[in-house]
């Protein structure tokens, strides 16, 4: 336009004098983003401008033209000029004051091109539009929505939701604990957390109670996934440990979930000793077990440093909303379903069975008492731990952490012509056979929880069960080794294990006070979780070590080990009122493994690896 250059000077004057500071970022023009650069950040500030100008001149609110017309014609021209018809339209109801109706020829004119824009009903739409689809819910599930679009949390799923929300000594947390050989790209690593939230809904999904207690949860994705929750980074102070680093992974740990969100988080600790980095993934056990976590973590992997193009980033799953009705319509609907496979099943049945009771009735017989049976050792509530020193239990734990060469394990079981988990369970004993003379209460035997991976697939939720069972305790390695090989064998071919989802189920009927108790009777658990036997990089930076550390969940102890790259780390977990000595039983089981390899134990500091 033909603005005079005094006009220009006038109008960066009174901006400048008329608009406080920050007004001009408190109320932006929606339709600005969609502007040039430079008119997008003038544009508001013009029409703060026009509007602070205005109350300076104007002394009373009567709707008469300002009382100084140098001062109206200063504040309107720069909206003129400087607005797009969008920027314009996007003022606060221009049409209600009657200054804006008044101007002079040459400001008239230059309003011609957008005669639009003084209408309040237009500049209102877009304001609103995107605010409402970013906040937008979606419609509560209803009918048979409520069962394909909600997931049902059952067997040990359940069980180990329930019993981790009503006592908090049964937290049922998985860390796992990655040190990296740098800081990983930041944003390249949101990238790869973005797709594996939409290749595996579970991470973008929330559980929701039902109205009853005894009822089985849903788990729906989740309409308020907020990425930006669920990663955090944190530069260590200088000189920082592995204990430090540990300290914090414990912290998490211990930490429950908002039961709000989905149940998982990412930490990054950078500034480690060498340059080096931590990544510390927490998981709630109800969404995946040991193995699941690590099937999640190949999503976010790289088998080379520059990774390899994974084309365009997937949709992502459509939230749901489930409420109280949808939830009560779900119920109905699964205890629908649940009633006629049932039926299905037995008239399916029958005829065999009638069949089997006509040409072998002894046999049928004793397969349903060899059945009951073993219902009966699987559900078996003992009255206490066996080690006479570890029977306090609390919600306080520490973690510590053992490497060894894989090579040399794999080697010493071969030897023995035994399996890696029978010699893992073996150092176990040896180690605890040790402590307890150190202590100076020895034990002939311990109970010991197990998991059983029920995995047929590539599933990341749980698909595990958990056999208690009694183990020796003792120095004698190779009697340990054939107990160890026996008991597990046997507990692998127990019949109630296929039944272990449904008698988990049960513990919805009974008081939570006495689930926890039977947990705690338990002395230890052991889990041995194979891993990658390559060597991955996440977001450029190269894994070195991977550490899982498990809640001790009612038990004294808990020794994990994860195999990766040739390396088997265990991650040892104690409580703290359980044990009184916690560097006296690292040390024993760091001598249980030495002893049943033949092979020296490694450091167990990650962050000496040069």
């Amino acid at each position: 336009m033909a603005d005079s250059p005094e006009s220009k000077d006038a109008v960066k004057s009174t901006v400048s004098s008329t608009v406080p500071e920050g007004q001009a970022q408190s109320e932006p023009a929606p339709s600005a983003k969609k502007s040039s650069a430079k008119p997008a950040k003038k544009a508001p500030a013009a029409k703060n401008s026009a509007k602070s100008a205005q109350p300076k001149a104007e002394k009373t609110p009567a709707p008469a033209p300002a009382a100084d017309p140098a001062v109206k014609k200063v504040a309107r021209k720069p909206a003129v000029k400087k607005a797009s018809a969008k920027t314009a339209a996007a003022a606060k109801a221009p049409a209600k004051k009657p200054a804006t109706a008044k101007r002079t020829p040459k400001t008239a004119a230059a309003d011609k091109p957008v005669p639009e824009a003084a209408p309040a009903a237009p500049a209102a739409e877009p304001a609103k539009t995107p605010r409402k689809k970013s906040t937008k819910q979606p419609e509560p599930l209803r009918g048979k929505d409520t069962v394909t679009e909600a997931r049902r949390l059952s067997g040990w799923d359940f069980a180990t939701w329930r019993m981790a929300t009503d006592d908090p000594v049964m937290r049922s947390t998985i860390i796992g604990l990655l040190v990296l050989e740098k800081s990983p790209d930041w944003d390249r690593l949101k990238q790869r957390y973005e797709r594996a939230t939409r290749l595996a809904p579970v991470l973008r999904s929330v559980v929701v109670e039902g109205p009853i207690g005894i009822q089985s949860p849903r788990i729906v994705v989740d309409p308020n996934f907020d990425l930006s929750y669920h990663m955090r980074r944190f530069s260590m102070p200088k000189g920082s440990t592995w204990s430090d680093v540990l300290a914090d992974a414990r912290r998490q740990s211990m930490t429950d979930f908002d039961k709000e969100r989905p149940l998982w988080r990412v930490t990054l600790l950078e500034g480690l000793p060498g340059g080096k980095a931590a990544l510390i993934l927490k998981l709630h056990h109800a969404i995946a077990d040991g193995q699941g976590a690590v099937h999640l973590g190949m999503a976010l992997l790289d088998f080379t440093p520059e990774g390899m193009d994974l084309g365009p980033m997937p949709a992502a799953p459509e939230p749901a909303v489930l409420d109280t009705t949808g939830f009560l319509q779900a119920v109905v609907r699964n205890n629908l379903g649940w009633v006629a496979r049932t039926a299905e099943d037995a008239v399916k049945g029958i005829g065999p069975l009638a069949i089997a009771a006509i040409k072998n009735p002894t046999e049928l017989i004793g397969r349903v008492k060899g059945t009951t049976e073993s219902v009966m050792r699987f559900t078996k509530v003992p009255l206490g731990p066996l080690s006479p020193i570890m029977q306090q239990r609390s919600i306080n734990y520490h973690f510590d952490t053992i490497d060894m060469d894989f090579a040399q394990f794999r080697k010493a079981a071969k030897a023995r012509e035994r399996t890696v988990n029978d010699l893992f369970l073996a150092a176990i004993s040896v180690g605890m056979h040790r402590y307890h003379e150190k202590m100076g209460r020895p034990v002939d035997e311990l109970r010991m929880n197990m998991p059983i991976s029920l995995r047929s697939s590539g599933d990341e939720t749980n698909a595990v069960t958990i056999a208690r069972f009694e183990i020796p305790v003792s120095n004698a390695i190779d009697d340990v080794l054939e107990a160890a090989a026996e008991t597990v064998r046997s507990w692998r071919a127990e019949p109630a294990l296929k039944l272990a989802d449904s008698l988990a189920e049960l513990t919805r009927f009974l008081p939570p006070e006495l689930v926890s108790a039977a947990a705690q009777t338990s002395d230890l658990t052991a889990s041995n979780v194979p891993g990658v036997p390559v060597p991955v990089w996440l977001a450029g930076a190269q894994v070195e070590r991977m550490y899982p550390l498990v809640g001790t969940i009612g038990a004294a102890i808990n020794v994990t080990m994860l195999t990766y790259n040739g390396v088997a780390s265990v991650g040892v977990s104690t409580d703290d009122a359980a044990v009184d000595d916690r560097d006296e039983l690292v040390r024993s089981l760091r001598h249980g493994f030495r002893e049943v390899i033949g092979a020296p134990v490694l450091a167990g500091n990650p962050l000496t690896i040069r």
